[in-house]
């Protein structure tokens, strides 16, 4: 590649990690949850996507860098646990004067989300939180349209099961006020 075109690319490189950096880790943080941490898992995709930078398109480079973050966080959650630091926690906590019940509703969240299998939780992460449409997230996971709709359609599904006691709870704790 001429000299050129590897500083052009390098720039595009920093470009894209300097506008969406956050929008990334936010990617990951939704797929790997508190198992690992969001950051590590950009850096770790991105270091790969630059040292096969040549082997890609980049016309479009926010999709290829979002894609290349969802395959590694998919990678790390595939691979055998390694005991007890899993167990660790390496979200980040919410500020302590935060509301106490919004508090609780997003970690009982984050705890079914964290549950789901690692398909249906990419694909919800890609859907609610990237808001990209059906055959963006087919493109990105590397599966039909049809597979799409139906892990999202699953994915809900098991999170709503997974939330039904913690909303009925809440709803009671609502109704004492």
């Amino acid at each position: 590649m001429p000299e050129r075109q590897e500083r052009d690319l390098d720039a595009l490189f920093e470009e894209v990690i300097r506008d969406h950096g956050p929008r990334l880790q936010a990617i990951a943080r939704g797929i790997v949850g508190r198992r690992f941490a969001p950051e590590d898992v950009v850096q770790q995709a991105v270091s790969n996507l630059y040292e096969h930078r040549h082997r890609y398109d980049w016309s479009q480079p926010l999709p290829l860098v979002r894609r290349a973050v969802v395959n590694e966080a998919l990678r790390l959650l595939r691979r055998p646990a390694m005991g007890s630091l899993d167990q660790f926690d390496m979200g980040a906590e919410a500020p302590p004067d935060a509301n106490l019940v919004q508090n609780e509703t997003v970690e009982q969240v984050r705890k079914a989300i964290d549950q789901l299998p690692n398909h249906f939780r990419a694909a919800l992460v890609l859907c609610e939180y990237e808001g990209l449409s059906y055959p963006e997230i087919a493109r990105e996971l590397g599966i039909t349209i049809q597979q799409t709709k139906t892990w999202i359609f699953r994915g809900r599904r098991q999170l709503e099961q997974k939330l039904a006691d913690f909303v009925k709870s809440g709803n009671s704790v609502e109704e004492q006020r």
